[in-house]
């Protein structure tokens, strides 16, 4: 059983349009544009993240099991191996985020509620690249696929919705790699550029002390021509964990860490002070 049109419409009224963690609260519908992602408390398929085996397929879609995050917050969530977004947690998080909420939309939350569904079921879909079929057929080709109809005990059209080749979205940089996120990629360019504060009492010079950042992290992660934005997003607790290694290692990362204090921004503080 899919998620419904009522399960969607009462997650975003209850969302107050903020993304579940606490710690971010980013808006998850902006304009016209669609942020929000769904998440499964408890995941839908084996091996995904806090899979449950005794939930049927309704109780994984059911409101009860999902919460609306942004992006970035919806993959440390399931990618996580640390173990650091535990069930009870989730659920104790989404009961204080809904606690206040809505339980009425205006036309355009309905909308925009309806949007984020339609986003995670096109995100879902699986394409039919090949088929096989024998009898008379008829197709259609029109803007995006092409209907084709067989003789034979099938019901309507069946539409199969073909690959239109790569699009230029912009972005350079591969689905899923830091340089697609704008939180992530910017975090780690925010490590690199401290990395460089706290070397400058060496005497080097900016460019020499940049490219050695980037040169590190290029060995690190056998890079060769490409730049750390290609590294996939679910390293980027990897590339985090080496940049402070790198930053405790400078002179001033010493001091801090001779003197107990704080090295750096973590990932929740930097991405809510530069919001």
């Amino acid at each position: 059983m899919p998620i419904s049109e009522t399960t969607i419409k009462r997650l975003f009224a209850k969302c107050k349009n903020q993304c579940a963690m606490p710690e971010c609260r980013a808006h998850l519908v902006i304009g016209e544009t669609i942020v929000a992602e769904i998440c499964h408390i408890r995941a839908r398929r084996k091996g995904g993240a806090r899979y449950d085996p005794s939930l049927t397929e309704e109780q994984k879609n059911a409101a009860a099991n999902l919460i609306l995050l942004c992006p970035t917050c919806h993959k440390l969530a399931d990618k996580d191996k640390t173990g650091a977004y535990p069930v009870g947690d989730l659920l104790e998080l989404k009961a204080e985020h809904e606690r206040d909420g809505a339980f009425e939309l205006s036309p355009t939350e309905v909308r925009n509620a309806l949007a984020i569904l339609a986003k995670h079921n096109v995100k879902g879909k699986r394409v039919v690249k090949h088929s096989t079929v024998s009898g008379e057929a008829t197709s259609n080709a029109g803007r995006g696929g092409v209907a084709f109809s067989f003789v034979g005990n099938n019901v309507g059209d069946i539409k199969i919705h073909m690959p239109t080749g790569k699009r230029d979205s912009g972005n350079k940089y591969p689905a899923n790699s830091l340089g697609a996120d704008a939180n992530l990629s910017g975090y780690v360019d925010y490590l690199c550029d401290l990395y460089v504060d706290y070397m400058r009492q060496t005497g080097k010079d900016e460019g020499t002390l940049r490219a050695m950042i980037g040169t590190a992290i290029k060995r690190k992660f056998r890079l060769k021509q490409r730049t750390r934005y290609h590294i996939p997003a679910e390293r980027f607790s990897d590339v985090v964990t080496f940049a402070f290694g790198k930053l405790r290692a400078t002179p001033v990362g010493k001091k801090h860490t001779r003197n107990g204090t704080k090295l750096c921004s973590t990932f929740n503080e930097w991405r809510t002070t530069t919001r």
